[in-house]
């Protein structure tokens, strides 16, 4: 009774009733493919036979935990999503299958592209050797990170629709007025990040800036920032 009393305001956001409480066999899968792709980005090194190889192995720890993170948090909107509405019809699951292929297509390109940053940094205080082996070059790196853009900006688009379908059905699934103001907040930010993806892409693959345009995505945090703001339910509430 505990629990129950407290979940609201512990489990998830306080303003939105969750109706996925049983985890569907779709989700099952979803969790094994996020759990396979955690694998492929952390463990892609081979298993060290020299002090030397050890060594290496364990600098990569930075970039395999970067790209953990940033697989998590992949995730992590896929878990609030479900939990929120639980929709699992035709459309909701073809998106989802998408949205898991590009999950595992992206999953080697992030930890290549952290590995090689990460490289990069370190051979300017130490040495060149371990980028020369990854043979990266100044364009190739605008390559990889436009190859990852590319997943991600998939990735993110999916999750669009899969909001946009919610909320065209946000009569039958009882949405209040605070549920859809944040839907739609989640909405938008997808949306933001699939063109932000896309550009990034672009600036990437096809200008001087190469690796560079990989620091646009960093515009997504002020633009959370701002999307919490103009979609918080706490407006709707003082407007009342």
């Amino acid at each position: 009774m505990i629990r129950d009393a407290v979940t609201p305001a512990l489990d998830h956001d306080p303003h939105f009733r969750w109706r996925g409480t049983s985890v569907t066999r779709i989700e099952n899968l979803s969790d094994i493919v996020f759990a396979l792709a955690m694998g492929m980005a952390i463990l892609s090194s081979d298993i060290p036979q020299t002090f030397e190889e050890l060594q290496g192995f364990l600098l990569n720890i930075i970039p395999a935990f970067l790209s953990f993170i940033l697989l998590l948090q992949i995730w992590h909107a896929h878990f609030t999503f479900f939990r929120r509405f639980g929709v699992a019809d035709k459309r909701i699951i073809f998106y989802n299958v998408i949205l898991l292929f590009f999950v595992l297509f992206a999953a080697y390109p992030l930890r290549f592209a952290f590995e090689g940053f990460f490289n990069f940094l370190y051979g300017y205080y130490d040495n060149w050797e371990r980028a020369r082996a990854m043979r990266l070059s100044f364009p190739r790196s605008g390559y990889i990170l436009a190859y990852f853009a590319i997943g991600y900006g998939i990735i993110n688009f999916c999750y669009y629709l899969m909001y946009r379908h919610a909320l065209s059905k946000a009569q039958l699934l009882d949405l209040s007025e605070a549920e859809i103001i944040i839907a739609k907040g989640s909405r938008v930010m997808f949306a933001f990040m699939t063109a932000l993806c896309i550009l990034t892409a672009i600036v990437c693959g096809l200008t001087p800036l190469y690796g560079f345009g990989g620091w646009l995505l960093i515009l997504n945090w002020p633009f959370g920032v701002w999307v919490d703001r103009k979609y918080s339910p706490e407006k709707l509430s003082k407007s009342d």
